[in-house]
């Protein structure tokens, strides 16, 4: 895959999971109107590609993205997508190509939020995540998890996100998945910042 190509399916990419992230995150733990929005803002994308070439023919691209949006009560949502792709992975400069949708993991967190604006950078300062709602469409030779809301758990979430192994509460899932408290610089003057790689032993910026 050349970087002409990846940009290019990176692109639509990217536009379509940020109308993804902005019109649908929200605040999952207020009603509407306890807020207002104070801040809206989009990572860069991330190009993640996998092969276990020779052994086998999988191949797979990711393609990440993230919104953040800060609300008046020091609280934020991030939202993180990410669409996963598999195949032959080629794409011919006349708009056609060789790809498997495998579907897209979208995970929401929220926490608190402390802002520090200082010469065009603003750092939002994020608390570890205190909910985590997540859609995961995500197919390659496992069952997709579908929706989850640590917020309004069910035995079938726990199922779900339990995989092959036991059930999972509402707070052993939230432990798996949310990363520790971590910074984020942004460009004030366009409204972004890098793309974060978020894990629970913590966060590296691509």
């Amino acid at each position: 895959m050349t970087n002409r190509t990846v940009k290019k399916a990176a692109t639509a990419i990217c536009a379509m999971a940020l109308v993804i992230g902005i019109t649908a995150c929200g605040n999952g733990e207020k009603s509407a109107g306890a807020s207002e929005l104070t801040g809206n803002y989009a990572s860069t994308t991330n190009v993640g590609f996998i092969s276990a070439y020779p052994e086998h023919t999988f191949k797979q691209a990711t393609f990440g993205v993230q919104n953040i949006e800060t609300f008046s009560d020091n609280t934020y949502c991030l939202t993180s997508t990410e669409t996963f792709y598999s195949g032959a992975l080629e794409f011919a400069d006349d708009g056609k190509y060789d790809v498997v949708p495998r579907g897209s993991n979208i995970i929401k967190y929220y926490g608190t939020v402390k802002e520090v604006d200082e010469e065009g950078l603003i750092t939002l300062e994020l608390s570890k995540p205190t909910a985590v709602i997540a859609n995961s469409s995500y197919s390659a030779g496992a069952n997709p998890i579908g929706y989850v809301n640590t917020k309004e758990w069910t035995d079938e979430m726990g199922t779900a996100v339990g995989g092959e192994g036991p059930a999972l509460s509402a707070e052993e899932y939230l432990e798996a998945v949310a990363f520790p408290e971590n910074s984020i610089i942004v460009d004030a003057a366009k409204d972004s910042f890098d793309y974060v790689v978020l894990t629970a032993d913590g966060a590296t910026t691509n």
